[in-house]
């Protein structure tokens, strides 16, 4: 093979930066991936000047043509990576002319590349579909080391491969002991690099799927309980639970966020006969959309760019148990044509394959979406709605059950002082009477959050109101008239006035709700109306 510093990738540079770049590329190139002599190393002036010609500047140095022949070759012989953009490899080099070679030579072979002169700009450049670091072990600032525990500490799948030169081999393999991957050291060949980098890349990816699969099959240290199953609400849904547990039919969970879904689904699991089978969660709201599919069904290998082998998708995982679809509202509309096939048939087909395999799982689904208003809308799909919901349950939020909070709260602090191994903590009135205060917006999740940390940090056997440390994202319930303060004037004031102004209160509280009005105030709803009735607030009320 013949080789022309005229060559016309070279001549047709638009602009005198990609001039420049194309020249210190190429020189560099072969001084990184041939011996470190062969190539007489040029004055970054000289290389930086885009009016030498390429001529001049090939022709001073002292290459030998079957030397660049040799390089040629081998990376004409070099596999491509897959160009998918799952393959994202972080470069980091202090020495521009060696991170401009490498990082043209990776993207020649199809990986996404992130460059850095730096430990600190690299670092704040990883993402979380990084998997492979080329880290420069001598750096002024971070060095190779200082990233790689940065590394090793905040993203710790991350493969870190360090670039050394020939007087660096101990430090390299100190590195390697510290958790580094791998090291290669300068000058290297450029087909090696590249299988370094695919060989890594597969390790985080073999690593991701294990990590993945042991979340989706792990079950919870203890069986999945509700927090005070005696209170009304609790003791509904348990109720619902034992008739519904031992069929095998659809069953759909709406309700906001934190109000306990997941820990529904799972009961339902634990109850009945499927309890020996796998319960295989998916949240669809935190998928890709390009991968839902793949990771639901399956795909076979080949059947996109990456697909380097089949993968069983988590319907076949759960066969013989529970396959549960959290978020479904946030499905994209053109997948769920395939669920609903899915649903009726219990077949599926792989990505990329035109094998039917049947599936024997239980499904049940969860969202805190208005499904039917969505439906509406044209953003779901109503033939899939009623498919699915089949057996349906709503779980109402926290604030619409106050006066249970208490009683929720205690069993909460039970099983967390039982899951930290510390005695029991008691909860002062004047905390429960804080958290009825509040409007938990996150619900029974953000109660676990908030007992947890004040538990956590208390160091007294009763938890006051100032370890209770609320997000300050929601605000707390208004006062009622009983605990007005000092200058709401309730003298001279009848008995009837006073109940009149606590109705009008609560009920603007709770934007003309009557039902959640009378849980306030403590009184049926029957009672409500005849109140209203009786104060002559019934126009009133209407018109809120």
């Amino acid at each position: 093979m013949s080789w022309d510093p005229d060559r016309n990738d070279l001549a047709r540079s638009n602009t005198k930066k990609q001039f420049r770049e194309d020249v210190i590329g190429d020189l560099f190139f072969y001084r990184l991936f041939l011996k470190p002599n062969a190539c007489r190393a040029l004055s970054c002036k000289r290389l930086t000047s885009a009016r030498t010609p390429i001529r001049e500047l090939l022709m001073s140095t002292e290459c030998q043509s079957n030397q660049l022949d040799a390089v040629a070759s081998t990376t004409k012989g070099s596999k491509p990576a897959p160009s998918n953009g799952a393959i994202q490899v972080l470069v980091i080099d202090d020495d521009p002319v060696a991170l401009l070679a490498v990082t043209r030579h990776l993207k020649s072979r199809g990986f996404d590349v992130i460059s850095a002169d730096t430990g600190e700009a690299g670092l704040s450049k990883v993402v979380e579909k990084t998997s492979v670091a080329l880290i420069d072990l001598r750096m002024p600032g971070l060095d190779g080391f200082a990233c790689l525990k940065y590394l090793r500490e905040n993203h710790p799948t991350i493969k870190v491969i360090m670039l050394t030169a020939s007087s660096d081999i101990d430090d390299a393999v100190t590195a390697m002991k510290e958790g580094a991957f791998q090291y290669i050291s300068k000058p290297f060949d450029p087909g090696s690099l590249t299988q370094l980098v695919t060989k890594a890349h597969e390790a985080w990816k073999v690593q991701q799927e294990n990590t993945e699969l042991r979340e989706v099959l792990s079950f919870p240290e203890v069986p999945a309980k509700l927090p005070d199953e005696k209170s009304k609400c609790n003791a509904n849904v348990l109720k619902f639970v034992k008739r519904i547990s031992k069929l095998d039919s659809t069953v759909f969970l709406g309700g906001e966020s934190g109000t306990g879904k997941t820990t529904v689904a799972r009961l339902i699991h634990q109850h009945g006969h499927r309890t020996n089978g796998p319960f295989i969660a998916i949240n669809c709201a935190s998928l890709p959309r390009e991968l839902i599919e793949s990771e639901l069904f399956g795909h076979a290998k080949g059947a996109y760019t990456g697909a380097v082998k089949d993968r069983i998708g988590k319907a076949e995982l759960a066969s013989g148990g529970t396959l549960f679809l959290d978020e479904i509202g946030d499905l994209p509309l053109e997948l769920q044509p395939k669920l609903l096939t899915f649903l009726q048939e219990r077949v599926i087909q792989r990505v990329g394959c035109n094998v039917v395999r049947p599936v024997d799982v239980r499904l049940i689904f969860a969202t805190h979406h208005d499904l039917a208003k969505m439906c509406s809308e044209k953003r779901f799909r109503q033939d899939l709605y009623y498919r699915l919901n089949v057996l349906s349950l709503h779980l109402p939020p926290l604030r619409d059950r106050i006066e249970e909070v208490s009683e929720i709260a205690k069993s909460i602090v039970k099983a967390i002082c039982v899951r930290q191994n510390r005695p029991l903590i008691d909860l002062s009135q004047e905390a429960i009477a804080s958290l009825k205060s509040y409007t938990w917006p996150g619900n029974i999740r953000e109660l676990e959050n908030v007992l947890e940390r004040a538990i956590s940090f208390s160091e007294k056997q009763e938890i006051s109101p100032e370890e209770l440390l609320f997000d300050s994202v929601a605000q707390p319930l208004p006062q009622t008239t009983a605990s007005a303060g000092p200058n709401t004037i309730l003298a001279g004031m009848t008995l009837e006035d006073i109940e009149k102004k606590a109705i009008l209160e609560t009920l603007e509280h709770c934007q003309g709700n009557k039902a959640k009005t009378a849980r306030m105030l403590g009184i049926s709803e029957k009672s409500i109306y005849n109140k209203l009735k009786r104060h002559g607030l019934n126009k009133t009320s209407k018109n809120r």
